[in-house]
This record gives C-alpha cells, structure tokens and sequence, in this order.
C-alpha cells in the first residue's frame, strides 16, 4: 500500500536542493522580518515626531491646552526623539507653559532648552532662538544673572544674647 506523501518526499533521504531552498527560505523569512522591523521602528519614530509637530501646530495656532496635552503624552516616549527633537520637545513646551502662567515650569522647560541650543544651535533656527532668550530675559532677571546661584553662605553664629535670665523673651 502506497503513502500519499511518500509520492512528494522521499522518507530518509535529503537531498542537497532540498537543503539549499531551506536555506533560502530562511534567508528570505529573515529579512523580511528585519524588513518589517525596521519598518516598525522607523513608523514608531515617525509617529513621535508627528506628535511633537502637532503639539506645536497648536502652539502657534494659540490652543495651548491641546498643545500641552499632546506634548504631556509626548514625555515618556521623550527619549525616541533625536537630538534637535529634544531642544524643540523642550522649547514648546516651555512655551505652552510660559502662555498658560505657568512660571515654573516654563522656566524649567526654557532652561533646559536654551542649555541644549548652546551645545547645538543649529537646533532652533535664529528667530526661534531670539524668542526663547527675550523670554527667559524676565526669569533671568528675577533670579540674577547667574541662573543658578550658589547656595546660600552659613550664617554667621549668633552673638550671645546680652538678655538676663529675669528678662522675658521677646519675638520680633
């Protein structure tokens, strides 16, 4: 009695065609699932830029609570962003902040940015540039010129008291 797949592959014998299209094949499986994950990771970046370019379409179209909720959801993926994506992530949102009257943390966003537009200028171009520092100009002035000023000296001991034990204590 005959086997059907007798007829297609011969039991115990492997040939070396039959090798090479195994070969082959796994070549070809490989690098088409390279292929899509290339793909996959190149979209998934695509998809972080996309959110950062429409979180600042709606900074420059004055809708700075969908602005800051988009750049919020931006924040974890923070690191998926290149490095002129970063300084620009950094600058709107201190934007958006700075637009909504919330000072502390524009100024927080604006300092970071303009620390990384010293390293990389050509991240934001010369107007971009000109804005943040006219807008950090006020926070600098605040604080001092110095954005982050040294820690307070001790204070010197106090002189002893010339007070008596029989006079009563008094508060400023």
């Amino acid at each position: 009695m005959s086997r059907p797949w007798e007829d297609c592959w011969p039991v115990g014998t492997v040939t070396a065609a039959a090798v090479g299209r195994d070969r082959v094949r796994a070549v070809r499986t490989g690098s088409v699932l390279i292929g899509m994950g290339l793909l996959a990771c190149v979209g998934g970046c695509q998809n972080y830029r996309d959110q950062l370019d429409r979180a600042d379409a709606h900074y420059r179209a004055a809708r700075y609570e969908a602005a800051l909720t988009n750049l919020e959801d931006l924040e974890s993926d923070f690191g998926h962003l290149d490095a002129n994506e970063q300084v620009r992530y950094r600058y709107v949102r201190g934007m958006t902040s700075e637009r909504l009257g919330q000072r502390e943390e524009a100024r927080h966003w604006l300092i970071l940015a303009r620390e990384d537009v010293e390293q990389r200028p050509a991240a934001l171009d010369e107007e971009t540039r000109a804005i943040l520092q006219r807008t950090l100009t006020p926070y600098d002035q605040s604080v001092g010129s110095n954005v982050n000023p040294p820690a307070a000296a001790p204070a010197a001991p106090a002189a002893q008291s010339t007070r008596t034990r029989s006079e009563p204590r008094t508060t400023p």
